[in-house]
């Protein structure tokens, strides 16, 4: 029985995977939906205020240049032949007439609303277990499984590594956990990162710490190792001029990488390699390591000894040992294929004080030069340390797990961590561990379901056009609007329920129409309101926007709401300093009819007859016109 389901988890493995190869998109079984074209205000605002909205940072995201591509080539007036070689010889020609002719143009256009809202999309991802389907298990560490996955919105296959919160608080891992993560972010981006196993997403639920890493099918060179036997000096030097690309990837950004070894050489299922596993990796950009980090037998004489620092020196060694034991099936520090377990003391006392020697026999003159200058024990004198066209050599088979059958894998025995609890400590530990890696989040959507996604969007926008009489999204270019989207705001029946509003902020009042944008907005106008709160209170388990108003109301506080987070923290913003700047305004033109009118504290004074009345009047001079009521 337990065969059977071994079975038949590889065999729903491999389907997801062939299918995923072939057509990502269909296999996606969650729809993404992008926010409504009305978020360009509150998204125009932020990307301003973070310093986006500049050509060479929208070019340069996959999405932007995408849409701006798009725009250049189909929309603008502007001709801009040029576009369709990009990425030839001719690329800054190319941005300087888009620069200057083109964007302008494209900030006016729905297609930069189109990427205010994926924008939007990406900033506001929160990722739970239930964006993925999860299947087989294909390897286990020391705190926790990786199993092979699919991103249910766009059907694309990754690797989820899970870590147990309870195993490493048992084992004090915390740091070792958090520092992957750190690692796992420096290097996972950049067009020079093909090498390294690089992360997309992490994210946590109650019990465990995700991330969600490429996959890679081909199993790992230990495995082939003992599969194949050893390689020839052919086959070695192929997988050593990529792991020499992944680690300088990672030594470009100060990052030494500590534990370089054939079982953390990962194979995809075109042969190519990655180095994987950044657990004990460490930024020496500010300081340089002393910890003696790694597996016995691939640390370098530097890393053992006590209280020397060391950098990306470190790495060169350990290449060196791996290339050893690929070409031998043994390490350097034994003279033969051993069965029998060296003392790790043993070892390292090798590796400190011994001398490689090379036997005579089986090493051409170049792999000689090459092993003798990495496995150097002096830092200043081992080589690496003074200043796709190739075949892969071996193909892991398709159709096949090359990975250990999930039973001889194993379990976690659950009664280590029983009496482990998790608390507020825990928690705040791991509040910043959550992030999405943009660049990889946009090839992501870009190679499987954005024009899908597109296509939907402009038919539902093209619905709501011709059932809407009124514009609301009114041009901000014509109108002193400060800020307009949806909104909601608490209210119905004893102001228990969340109604979607369409909001309007001017500088004089706040505009809240009904969610069909038909009838008349209530209105709520900034000298009624005694004070917008300073911090976001917590209201009916959301985050909101309290709007304290004056004695003497109808309502004692107006309430708002957004699930997405940008918008309402730009909401937030935007009704605090247009309440501040009218409080100001109105002290200003209060002062100035008691000039002119004199004081006056006749009870029988109507209200519109009042100091803040006539200002209230003033402010609403010239955005009433706007509003269109």
């Amino acid at each position: 029985m337990a065969d059977l389901e071994a079975v038949l988890a590889d065999v729903s493995y491999l389907m997801a995977m062939e299918k995923s190869r072939s057509q990502p998109a269909a296999r996606a079984s969650k729809k993404i939906i992008l926010p409504d074209p009305s978020v360009r205000s509150i998204m125009q605002k932020y990307l301003e205020k973070t310093g986006e909205i500049r050509f060479e940072k929208i070019f340069n995201q996959r999405l932007g240049f995408l849409l701006l591509k798009d725009f250049a080539e189909n929309v603008s007036e502007t001709s801009c032949p040029q576009i369709k070689f990009y990425e030839a010889p001719y690329v800054m020609e190319i941005c300087e007439q888009l620069k200057e002719d083109v964007f302008p143009k494209f900030l006016e256009s729905d297609k930069f609303t189109r990427y205010c809202q994926w924008k939007n999309l990406e900033l506001n991802m929160q990722l739970t277990m239930n964006d993925f389907s999860v299947h087989r298990i294909i390897g286990r560490g020391g705190f926790g499984e990786v199993f092979g996955c699919r991103k249910a919105d766009t059907g694309k296959m990754y690797a989820m590594k899970c870590l147990d919160k309870k195993r490493i608080k048992l084992k004090q891992g915390e740091t070792l956990a958090l520092n992957e993560r750190i690692m796992l972010s420096l290097v996972s981006t950049g067009q020079d990162c093909p090498f390294i196993v690089c992360m997309t997403y992490a994210f946590q639920s109650p019990d465990k710490l995700c991330f969600i890493l490429d996959l890679m099918n081909g199993g790992d060179l230990h495995y082939h190792l003992s599969q194949h036997g050893v390689f020839s000096e052919a086959e070695v030097l192929f997988y050593a001029a990529e792991v020499i690309l992944g680690l300088e990837h990672m030594h470009n950004r100060s990052v030494v990488y500590r534990d370089l070894k054939p079982a953390n050489i990962l194979l995809d299922e075109n042969g190519h390699v990655r180095v994987s596993d950044l657990g004990l990796a460490c930024d020496f950009s500010k300081k340089k390591p002393h910890a003696s980090v790694g597996t016995h037998g691939y640390m370098a004489p530097e890393v053992l000894a006590k209280g020397v620092a060391y950098d990306s020196s470190a790495d060169w060694f350990s290449f060196g040992c791996m290339l050893y034991k690929l070409l031998k099936g043994h390490s350097p520090f034994r003279q033969h294929k051993s069965k029998v377990s060296m003392d790790k003391n043993e070892i390292d006392k090798m590796t400190m004080t011994q001398d490689i020697e090379l036997p005579d026999q089986g090493f051409t003159n170049e792999c000689r030069d090459l092993l003798e200058g990495l496995l150097k024990r002096d830092v200043h004198e081992r080589l690496g340390c003074r200043g796709k066209g190739m075949p892969p050599p071996l193909i892991p088979p398709r159709g096949e797990v090359n990975a250990a059958d999930a039973f001889d894998i194993g379990n976690f025995d659950d009664d280590e961590v029983k009496g482990v609890k998790l608390g507020e400590s825990d928690n705040e530990l791991y509040k910043n561990f959550n992030i999405t890696i943009s660049e990889r989040w946009q090839n992501e959507i870009s190679e499987t379901v954005f024009d899908v996604v597109n296509q939907d969007a402009d038919k539902i926008e093209m619905k709501k056009k011709a059932k809407q009489k009124a514009k609301m999204n009114v041009d901000e270019k014509d109108s002193d609007v400060i800020v307009h989207g949806y909104i909601k705001k608490l209210g119905g029946p004893f102001t228990s329920a969340w109604q979607t509003k369409y909001g309007k902020l001017y500088p004089s009042r706040l505009e809240l129409y009904p969610e069909s944008l038909s009838g008349k907005p209530e209105l709520v106008f900034m000298d009624q309101i005694e004070d917008v709160l300073a911090e976001l209170q917590q209201v009916k388990g959301e985050q909101t926007i309290v709007i304290k108003l004056k004695e003497g109301f109808k309502e004692t506080k107006v309430i708002l709401t957004n699930q997405d987070e940008i918008s309402l923290k730009e909401w937030h913003t935007s009704l605090r300093t247009a309440h501040r700047v009218s409080q100001e305004l109105l002290q200003r033109m209060g002062r100035k009819a008691i000039k002119i009118y004199g004081v006056n504290h006749d009870p029988m004074l109507t209200e519109s007859e009042r100091p803040g009345s006539v200002t209230r009047a003033y402010l609403n001079r010239a955005s009433s016109v706007d509003s269109g009521l």
